[in-house]
């Protein structure tokens, strides 16, 4: 038994591992193994079979159907859409949106998590190391200790000449749980500070920084490190504090560094401020098509097929950069009908787990915070490897819960009348 419990284990961190992304192409080709995000997804999606073929806890969970409108039904409707709005074969629009499918990751996850029975803080620590693991590969990668992909191709146009004079050397790998796990760092040290922690987390910074160098990121963590230690001055002061030492100390030790990273943030701040953008020409090119389209969805077209939106709008237009005006593109007047069971659908999955340690916590801030940024956040269409894994850790912790309270709240009452059953069904 012992040795089952330990191999389900191991399977779990193997698919947390393999969830964050990391070994996965990246936009720019830069890192990552070619075609290894779509075997994983084959993976998932052929588990999930095998497991609505086997497993009855498959069919007890509303939160499945959730799974499956967001995993399965919008990317054959967006396919769809565009199929009869451009003609793109069907096959490659659900090539288009095949992130969709990384929610049903939700199902392979549940099934571990039965099966191995973590803790939360042993799901924190897997995931802290997931983490870590994926900010050690990035530096990796920035440090040209692994060398960058000599294949990289683009079928439109290379992007990268413009982000290399503004962002050099950028790699976004596993960034959504280093997000997470930084947030879960925070939230441990909300009661204790200490410096293993606090070490922890200025390589997460670092990484954000240095590696990352996204700038809506570090506004996030910013304002989520404000809303955490909020009734912690405290903690907020001991943290400010001990990160003010070492930087003071580094830069009397490499003051150079300083001034270079100075400098690239004055050119990151002018680049955000000036002047119309890229993304908002995209914008303004969405609004436009789908008014004269009757407000009817266009869906996505994939880069494979025909060069994509090169042809139709212009070489630099992306639905990935605009938020929800790229969900928009795709599903017009479904937009707000999208939206609300998208955003609605995971509230209620959250709300069903009340006792929440510091990785369900992080999930849990991470989801508002990017429901706060709708106009810009690509959470919906792209981070199904997030949401459909935390929609599987909040339902396991809930069903645990569920399950102790009938009985805690028995155990000094007598019942005399017949015997009944109750199935606890997962919700």
């Amino acid at each position: 038994m012992l040795r089952k419990v330990l191999a389900y284990k191991n399977l779990l961190f193997i698919l947390l591992l393999l969830n964050s992304t990391c070994f996965f192409l990246t936009d720019d080709k830069r890192a990552g193994i070619a075609y290894f995000q779509e075997l994983f997804l084959v993976a998932v999606v052929a588990a999930t079979a095998c497991l609505f073929v086997a497993w009855k806890w498959v069919y007890q969970s509303k939160t499945s159907l959730w799974i499956i409108f967001m995993g399965c039904l919008l990317p054959v409707v967006s396919a769809v859409l565009a199929n009869l709005n451009f003609g793109q074969p069907l096959a490659y629009g659900l090539l288009e949106e095949r992130r969709f499918f990384q929610y049903l990751v939700f199902f392979p996850m549940l099934f571990l998590l039965i099966k191995a029975s973590p803790t939360q803080e042993e799901l924190a620590k897997y995931f802290l190391y997931v983490a870590l693991f994926c900010a050690t590969l990035g530096f990796a990668y920035y440090l040209g200790i692994i060398p960058q992909n000599q294949v990289a191709s683009f079928t439109v146009d290379d992007w990268t000449q413009y982000e290399d004079l503004l962002r050099p050397n950028r790699f976004r790998i596993g960034s959504p749980f280093v997000t997470i796990a930084a947030f879960m760092v925070m939230y441990s040290m909300k009661e204790r500070v200490t410096l293993g922690r606090l070490a922890i987390l200025l390589y997460f910074v670092a990484y954000l920084w240095l590696v990352m160098q996204t700038r809506q990121t570090m506004v996030v963590w910013a304002l989520a490190g404000v809303w955490i230690f909020r009734k912690r001055i405290d903690s907020l002061m001991k943290l400010s504090a001990l990160g003010v030492t070492v930087l003071v100390v580094s830069y009397l030790l490499v003051p150079e560094f300083y001034h270079e990273q100075f400098a690239r943030f004055e050119a990151l701040l002018f680049d955000a401020t000036s002047g119309p953008s890229v993304r908002d020409t995209t914008v303004s090119v969405i609004l436009d098509a789908i008014s004269a389209n009757n407000y009817f969805g266009m869906g996505a077209l994939s880069l494979q097929w025909n060069g994509g939106f090169s042809r139709i709008y212009n070489s630099h237009f992306y639905l990935a950069d605009v938020g929800i005006f790229g969900v928009y593109h795709r599903y017009g007047f479904l937009t707000p009908v999208v939206v609300l069971l998208f955003y609605g659908g995971f509230i209620w999955v959250m709300r069903q787990c009340s006792d929440k340690g510091n990785l369900l916590a992080a999930l849990q801030l991470s989801f508002v915070v990017s429901m706060l940024n709708i106009t810009l956040s690509n959470a919906l269409t792209f981070s199904g490897d997030v949401y459909g894994m935390a929609a599987a850790f909040f339902l396991y912790y809930a069903k645990l819960q569920m399950a102790d309270a009938p009985l805690n709240a028995n155990l000094e009452q007598v019942n005399y009348g017949q015997f009944q059953y109750r199935n606890y069904k997962l919700e």
